[in-house]
């Protein structure tokens, strides 16, 4: 079928078809998407590195993921490698009203239909009041808490298994009734 400008449905009015462009993950987010793995302020708080990893059910490397970090300072976004380790720099989130500090992450590959979103709390902060963590079980939250490192923090997102990490809804992606 060739897309013309006589095709009242068409969205580019040509005489050739139109090869989409390549994607990993659908028609708007690409490889091509900018990385912006470093949140910057100029409030002179100290820098913090996070890393880790997204694996799979068995605990192997998902490559080529997006991971999207945002708190109220900024947001990131990265893509990991084939070996499945992100990192990323930042400045620790300060406590917002109900909410320990966190940086909320939105991740996503070409095995989902749709992201996944999660929380990375710290575990050297007062967490105990945030109104999301004391509706969880404590084995719910121990899947959001990251780990102090020498270097930062470590966050191993499991996306599924017996390590899976506690996923949020993210309203308004499929019906009411889901």
């Amino acid at each position: 079928m060739t897309t013309t400008a006589d095709d009242p449905d068409s969205a580019t009015p040509t005489d050739q078809l139109v090869r989409t462009p390549r994607t990993i993950f659908g028609p708007y987010v690409t490889l091509g998407m900018p990385v912006r793995s470093t949140v910057e302020t100029d409030d002179g708080r100290a820098r913090i590195t996070v890393t880790g990893r997204v694996l799979n059910g068995l605990g192997e490397p998902v490559g080529f993921t997006s991971i999207e970090s945002c708190q109220p300072e900024g947001w990131t976004r990265s893509f990991t490698g084939p070996d499945g380790v992100y990192e990323i720099t930042t400045v620790k989130p300060r406590p917002t009203p109900g909410r320990a500090p966190h940086l909320t992450f939105l991740l996503n590959t070409s095995r989902m239909i749709r992201p996944a979103v999660t929380c990375l709390y710290f575990p050297d902060e007062d967490n105990d009041a945030d109104e999301l963590l004391v509706r969880l079980s404590p084995e719910q939250r121990a899947t959001m808490l990251a780990r102090r490192t020498d270097k930062g923090y470590e966050f191993d997102v499991h996306l599924a298994g017996e390590f899976e990490t506690t996923f949020l809804g993210w309203p308004g992606l499929l019906g009411a009734d889901e």
